[in-house]
């Protein structure tokens, strides 16, 4: 019993677990289901999909669709929010690496 209890524990922990449904996801960003789709089709998101073949989606992804939303609201179109958050992702990891190698 303790076991599973921990496993449990872990889903609620993971960022990347994919807890939410599409329908679910686009309410709690404030986006349609098709701007959700577009994200997908862009390949800044790709979500999970349930054994029936329904898109689920981790808070992970949920903060990147909201990073691209605030783009899209500024202005940006949708493609070229998700170049900026690809080129941020890119700098945050060679950054870290910079970081690793200092120390």
């Amino acid at each position: 019993m303790d076991e599973g209890r921990t496993e449990i524990e872990e889903k609620f922990d993971d960022a990347d677990y994919p807890a939410y449904t599409m329908g679910r996801a686009a309410e709690m960003l404030g986006v349609t289901q098709p701007f959700l789709r577009s994200l997908e089709e862009s390949g800044s998101l790709v979500p999970a999909r349930s054994g029936g073949g329904h898109r689920r989606y981790s808070r992970a992804q949920l903060r990147r669709a909201a990073r691209v939303r605030e783009l899209v609201d500024q202005g940006m179109p949708v493609w070229g929010a998700c170049r900026i958050i690809a080129l941020e992702d890119e700098l945050a990891e060679v950054t870290a690496e910079s970081a690793d190698d200092r120390d």
